[in-house]
């Protein structure tokens, strides 16, 4: 006796993958992308240090922000911090990075970064497109065997140079 379960699950497993790729599931980021590609001059807002960076060496980035793009898909470089992400139609853009040695063997910096925001195009003759919206580093140090962690966060604008 067929109690459905099958059809049903036959169903799931055809129509999902399709409905997915037809939506644009399976693609990041934008098919009409923002021309978001250039060097930035790198400006962070201020802010304050959270208490819990008491004993961890924070260095905040001075720039500048390279950026790459194919199509949708974003990667660049900032302090050395090799970067990917992406960007969509809409302006908003993301951009991930991780260091792969260790911050107190010698590498000065966060482990981690993450910038996400959006880019503002040029207005009128000479305008200068821009990017702006959060940074966030995670920065770690070790002491004694013991490993201190902390996040540091700055609104950021990044001027197209």
């Amino acid at each position: 006796m067929n109690t459905g379960r099958f059809a049903l699950r036959c169903c799931t497993t055809v129509l999902v993958p399709l409905a997915l790729a037809a939506c644009g599931g399976g693609a990041p980021g934008c098919s009409q992308c923002p021309p978001i590609e250039g060097t930035y001059a790198l400006a962070l807002g201020t802010g304050t240090t959270p208490s819990s960076c008491q004993g961890v060496t924070v260095t905040l980035p001075r720039g500048p922000l390279e950026v790459r793009q194919q199509g949708g898909t974003l990667s660049g470089d900032l302090d050395g911090l090799p970067l990917s992400g992406t960007v969509y139609e809409t302006g908003e853009f993301n951009l991930l990075g991780n260091r792969l040695a260790p911050v107190d063997g010698g590498t000065a910096g966060p482990e981690s970064v993450s910038l996400s925001g959006r880019y503002v195009p040029a207005v009128g003759d000479g305008g200068v497109p821009l990017l702006e919206g959060e940074w966030l580093g995670n920065f770690a140090s070790t002491s004694s065997g013991t490993v201190r962690r902390c996040a540091v966060a700055r609104p950021f604008t990044a001027t197209r140079q």
